[in-house]
């Protein structure tokens, strides 16, 4: 098993995309894959005028699509001409809709699909932005979320969070290639004290399958001592030196998360780390 294609998604305003494409086209070359540029923009509704309409301004509109087909070029040149791509083969793919739309369509065509992770901007650019969480329930694709500016994945040392439900099998599968090139792999799972031991089995059996597939990995059961478990497992990368962690996303309703809180939603607001994760 090995990818042969990575799909990222390319803004051109954003201070981190530069950043992203890099890594993206590291590993592109890295896997010898084809890369995969995309890139969405919308036009926003116009605003009500009253309750019974809408204003339909045809030079309003003219200009605005006119922006969104400047971008669309821009983001273009940006993928086109970034010194990283020199020597990849390389695919562009852009549309004039949301990049939420864009990304989930094209995501058939990758192994993996790559996307930031700049809250702030989804929430000031909703029709330019893609919300992770948005494109990991809907692209069928395991997501490589890249926090703002980082520009390298190593992958070297990587952390598996592990809980038994279908979206945390998902992502150790998901996930070989870059295990099985990793000098360290562990995996954890972050437990409460009265379920320690059945912990110890899970991880156990974890790393068995690992092995199995030639990956080297260590198990560890832990108490949670954090004030959650997110912050616990990126305690976890950092004391093991992991770039990447590896995780089910959204095992619970994501509704449900979005109301309680949850694991998947914490990593995406904080995580500093680059996040591997499969629904």
């Amino acid at each position: 098993m090995d990818y042969r294609s990575f799909l990222v998604h390319v803004e051109t305003d954003s201070t981190s995309s530069d950043a992203r494409l890099d890594l993206a086209a590291s590993l592109a070359k890295r896997f010898e894959a084809t890369l995969i540029g995309v890139a969405g923009s919308a036009v926003p509704p116009l605003p009500m005028a009253d309750p019974y309409g809408v204003i339909i301004d045809g030079e309003i509109m003219a200009a605005q699509e006119a922006c969104v087909h400047e971008e669309l070029k821009a983001a273009e040149d940006l993928f086109r001409k970034n010194p990283s791509c020199k020597g990849l083969s390389t695919e562009w793919r852009p549309a004039p809709e949301r990049p939420v739309e864009v990304i989930t369509r094209e995501a058939r065509a990758a192994d993996v699909v790559i996307v930031g992770r700049d809250l702030e901007r989804i929430r000031r650019y909703p029709y330019q932005s893609a919300d992770p969480g948005d494109v990991l329930m809907r692209s069928g694709r395991p997501l490589l979320i890249v926090p703002p500016g980082a520009c390298a994945l190593e992958a070297k040392r990587i952390l598996i969070g592990w809980k038994d439900t279908r979206e945390a099998c998902r992502a150790v599968w998901d996930a070989l290639p870059f295990l099985e090139r990793a000098e360290r792999v562990h995996v954890v799972d972050i437990a409460e004290e009265r379920d320690l031991d059945p912990a110890a089995r899970r991880v156990h059996d974890v790393v068995a399958y690992l092995e199995r597939h030639h990956v080297k990995a260590q198990a560890e059961a832990r108490a949670q001592r954090e004030r959650s478990v997110a912050d616990e497992l990126l305690l976890v990368a950092e004391q093991t030196g992991a770039d990447l962690l590896v995780a089910g996303g959204y095992g619970h309703a994501r509704l449900r998360e979005w109301i309680f809180g949850g694991v998947t939603g914490d990593l995406l607001m904080h995580s500093p780390k680059c996040c591997f994760l499969s629904h």
